[in-house]
Formats: structure tokens, C-alpha cells, sequence
């Protein structure tokens, strides 16, 4: 079983401010990569949307294509 991404992210969060680190690195990289998969999560949302939207136009232009 995979955990979600929305859950990674927000268990990365929690992580990046409860790990104890002297010089704060890990914190800061734990932080910046729940950041980036935050933003990929984005991206992707976005472009599947946009991604449906031009199947649904593919289907209508062959819809319209078919019939004369």
C-alpha cells in the first residue's frame, strides 16, 4: 500500500520541524523537498486538467469529423 502525496507532503512538514538537528540542514532539506513535491503535485493536477480538456475536444472534433 502507497501512501498519498498528500500525506508524504505532510508528514515531510511535520518532520522538518520536529527532527532536532544541530546545524539544521536536515531540516532544511526535509523542508525544501516536501516544497518540491508540493509543487510537482501542483503541476500535475494542472496538467491533467488541461490534459482532459483536450480529449474532450479531441472527441468532439471526431465527433464532428464522422458525421459530414
Amino acid at each position: 500500500m502507497r501512501t498519498s502525496t498528500e500525506t508524504l507532503i505532510a508528514a515531510m512538514h511535520i518532520l522538518a520541524t520536529e527532527i532536532q538537528s544541530d546545524d539544521g540542514v536536515a531540516n532544511a532539506a526535509i523542508a525544501e523537498a516536501a516544497q518540491r513535491l508540493e509543487e510537482q503535485q501542483e503541476r500535475i493536477s494542472q496538467l491533467e486538467q488541461e490534459n482532459d480538456a483536450l480529449r474532450a475536444d479531441l472527441l468532439l472534433w471526431n465527433e464532428k469529423e464522422v458525421k459530414p
